[in-house]
């Protein structure tokens, strides 16, 4: 691959989790070299969400792990330990970036202040992410995704106000995360820009709550503006579902059929009919009349699962999507979206200041390659010699094989 807007940008991954993984993965799919940090043992957390191959638990094959830390070097380093903090100090010596998600003041703890890293690399941007950001009330508090829906306003909008205990609080997935990772790289790729003028480093401060909130800016502005509440009125301003959740026969969808999208639905649900029913054609009857609406269409879903509904909805609207949420085989082959590598072989690599060698090893507990695994181009995996303080973790572009 030729030359990628980030290929001469270099960073220090010591986040875990989703957030920052996704930040610092959004920089490696444009180049960046970025080297992800996990503690001995168990490795990062998100080795433990699946999926999983045969849905059967290995935390060395967890899809998700795999799609947060493509195109990533690896290495574990116990950074309780001051071998494993020297390492990183040494590591931090040529960064551009260091993103990290210790809660506040956990730098510092590891004997990494602002003032220890500006002796180190006088340049550095330091990214942190936390739960409620670096200062006030909450800053010491912890989070997940449903508490940070809750305290940043998502979650209030979920429940309209007519049936609000019979509707999920909050969407699939991780939302919140995934935002906040997004937030972060903008932030960061902010940062970066700054430093092209003024030449010094940076601290860019993310609060996974704050970032939930700018989410609904366009929420916010509907009701000083136009008077319509997303929570009294799912429907504003649109007049369709957007971020609405009906319920089916085996759990809950969100109905958000885009703009114009709306009179489709009654192809969806086998009633051909209700075509020019004005709860279909015409924006402002749902907006009045959204039970009605209701009326319609969720008896259909009712007798309906999820995965049917959504392969019902993409085969005939749009064919993006299989019932495994992947992309139609023929589509991912015609645009070369995924492809097969072999792995390369072990190669040496040693730094100043301490012996070192590279192991082609891909299992965070060292035991030995993963055949189930494709890693792209030349997947350097580090290993940095300071007794009991790391062992080589998975590197590299995942992909899983058949």
């Amino acid at each position: 691959m030729g030359e990628q807007v980030f290929s001469n940008v270099k960073i220090l991954d010591l986040t875990h989790g989703i957030a920052g993984p996704y930040c610092t993965k959004l920089f490696s799919s444009f180049g960046a070299d970025v080297i992800k940090v996990e503690k001995p043992d168990k490795g990062d957390v998100s080795r433990e969400m699946g999926p999983f191959p045969n849905d059967e638990y290995n935390p060395e094959k967890s899809g998700t792990f795999f799609y947060l830390n493509t195109n990533k070097k690896s290495i574990t380093v116990n950074v309780r330990r001051k071998e494993g903090v020297g390492i990183c100090k040494r590591l931090l010596e040529t960064m551009d970036v260091l993103v990290e998600s210790f809660a506040p003041g956990g730098l510092t703890r590891l004997g990494l202040s602002k003032k220890v890293l500006k002796e180190i690399n006088p340049r550095l941007i330091v990214t942190s992410i936390s739960a409620f950001g670096k200062t006030g009330p909450y800053r010491n508090y912890k989070a997940n995704n449903l508490t940070s829906s809750a305290l940043g306003g998502a979650m209030h909008l979920m429940r309209p106000g007519n049936s609000p205990k019979k509707r999920p609080v909050i969407q699939g997935g991780f939302q919140a995360e995934y935002s906040t990772g997004l937030l972060s790289y903008i932030a960061t790729v902010a940062a970066l820009i700054g430093r092209a003028d003024s030449g010094g480093g940076a601290s860019v401060d993310m609060s996974m709550m704050e970032c939930v909130a700018t989410t609904l800016m366009g929420h916010v502005a509907e009701y000083p503006y136009l008077g319509l509440s997303r929570r009294t009125n799912p429907f504003a301003i649109h007049g369709y579902p957007i971020g609405y959740s009906v319920p089916c026969r085996d759990g809950w969808i969100s109905l958000t059929p885009g703009i114009g999208g709306a009179p489709n639905i009654p192809l969806l649900i086998g009633r051909p009919e209700l075509l020019d029913d004005p709860l279909f054609t015409k924006t402002q009857a749902r907006m009045a009349e959204p039970e009605k609406f209701d009326g319609l269409i969720i008896p259909w879903l009712s007798n309906h699962d999820k995965w049917n509904i959504t392969a019902g909805a993409q085969a005939g609207f749009y064919s993006c999507f299989e019932r495994r949420g992947t992309f139609y085989r023929s589509a991912v082959e015609s645009q070369r979206i995924f492809q097969n590598y072999k792995p390369s072989a072990a190669w040496q690599n040693r730094l100043s200041g301490g012996a070192g060698q590279t192991e082609c090893n891909s299992s965070a507990s060292g035991k030995g390659p993963d055949a189930r695994r494709a890693q792209s181009g030349n997947p350097r995996q580090i290993r940095l010699h300071a007794e009991g303080d790391y062992r080589v973790a998975t590197v590299g572009n995942h992909l899983m094989t058949g």
